[in-house]
């Protein structure tokens, strides 16, 4: 996939519809992509988790729980639902607003602010959605985010 294309037609009006958007977040969100599954693996290898961003049922279901307390944001995120009620955790697959928003929210959750720099995202990345006990590392976003660098500010 065309990283601008990505960032055009489902990054940006997506995080702008959550009111949730401007470059480091898209930078952010990007390079999550790029890093859980390269925008080339639905469904991770070995394990649970599902879509583009690699996001397993737990952590979508602790979302849903969080977005239970935030009528306004659960109202943007409807904007990306398919269907009635609440969205199955394999719309993460295959409906790419619903999936970006669901990544960009996770985040959202998390204290301080993005970074602006790529090093810095990595690091954020590391710590808030991969993890400390997680397998990937900040040299592996990195190395997989680098088609990001011309997009940074």
């Amino acid at each position: 996939m065309i990283i601008q294309d990505l960032r055009n037609l489902i990054v940006r009006p997506t995080l702008d519809a959550l009111h949730m958007g401007g470059v480091n977040a898209e930078n952010l969100v990007l390079g999550t992509g790029l890093v859980e599954s390269g925008f080339r693996h639905l469904r991770q290898m070995g394990g649970p988790a599902l879509g583009f961003y690699q996001c397993e049922p737990a952590t979508y279901n602790d979302i849903l729980r969080y977005l239970g307390g935030r009528p306004a944001l659960l109202r943007r995120l409807r904007l990306f639902m398919a269907g009635e009620g609440v969205p199955a955790v394999s719309q993460l697959v295959w409906n790419l607003k619903f999936a970006t928003a669901i990544c960009r929210i996770h985040y959202w959750r998390k204290p301080g602010a993005i970074p602006d720099d790529l090093e810095g995202q990595a690091a954020y990345w590391k710590c808030h959605y991969n993890t400390a006990l997680g397998r990937g590392t900040v040299e592996k976003y990195l190395k997989c985010a680098r088609p990001l660098t011309e997009g940074m500010t």
